[in-house]
């Protein structure tokens, strides 16, 4: 569990202008699956450039807040506790829920698995399989 600091810092961290930018381009196309990678992983990834971290990242001796990088093979549900603050502030900014954005994920999978079935039989039917 987080400590109401980490969350804080957290809150900021997804609320900075260029992730903010990112998350509402990637929701503008619908990319939701991108839009995923792009909270769970790619925003993160600055975590670990401890140097570069931003006061609000660092406690007050100057160490990282998460020295782990929430890194989910070494803090798993820091990490965890992670994502949802990113959603919660995608959902504060956008509009768009986790919830919301994991059905239309899983509804446009499940569109493209009945296309490729259709493109399956077609070729049945082509090469007079069927």
């Amino acid at each position: 569990m987080l400590t109401d600091q980490e969350l804080e810092a957290l809150r900021l961290w997804y609320r900075q202008p260029h992730i903010l930018e990112e998350v509402r381009r990637l929701v503008e196309q619908d990319d939701l699956v991108l839009l995923e990678e792009y909270l769970h992983m790619t925003c993160l990834f600055p975590l670990s450039r401890h140097s570069e971290l931003p006061g609000f990242m660092k406690k007050s001796d100057g160490a990282p807040l998460f020295p782990h990088n929430l890194n989910p093979k070494v803090a798993l549900d820091a990490w965890r506790d992670a994502i949802e603050v990113g959603w919660e502030v995608v959902e504060a900014e956008t509009g768009l829920s986790r919830e919301e954005a994991n059905h239309r994920i899983a509804h446009e999978e499940q569109e493209d698995w009945e296309r490729f079935l259709k493109s399956v039989e077609q070729r049945k039917k082509e090469r007079g399989l069927s």
